[in-house]
């Protein structure tokens, strides 16, 4: 499995956790259903989890793509480092909804009691 393939598939996981953990949240929320609420906290930390470490990895792929002072790998195609793609502001979004979902779980089971 190649670095690309590893990056696309955390995208991919992001993706699918964060409307089940929204889901979850609402379900458990209108339903008053502690269970349902824990299940909806540990995949809001999954996603942050992941989206941090998603953000991280584009962060020092970005740093190790950084060219050598006075080397331009733009004049010649092949000095480009062949990295994987990172869209670090999917990461971040999705680590402030996972953070906007941890939240209103912490206060949906606070209103439990």
């Amino acid at each position: 499995m190649s670095d690309q393939e590893i990056a696309n598939l955390v995208l991919m996981s992001l993706f699918i956790l964060l409307p089940l953990a929204l889901g979850t949240m609402l379900f458990g929320r209108s339903r008053g259903n502690r269970f349902v609420l824990k299940w909806a906290r540990g995949l809001a930390i999954l996603t942050i989890v992941l989206a941090t470490a998603y953000d991280v990895a584009g962060a020092v792929y970005l740093i190790l793509a950084e060219p050598e002072p006075g080397h331009e790998p733009w004049n010649d195609p092949a000095a480009v480092v062949d990295y994987p793609t990172f869209f670090l502001p999917i990461g971040i979004a999705a680590l402030l909804a996972a953070t906007g979902v941890l939240i209103g779980v912490t206060r949906a089971r606070h209103r439990l009691g």
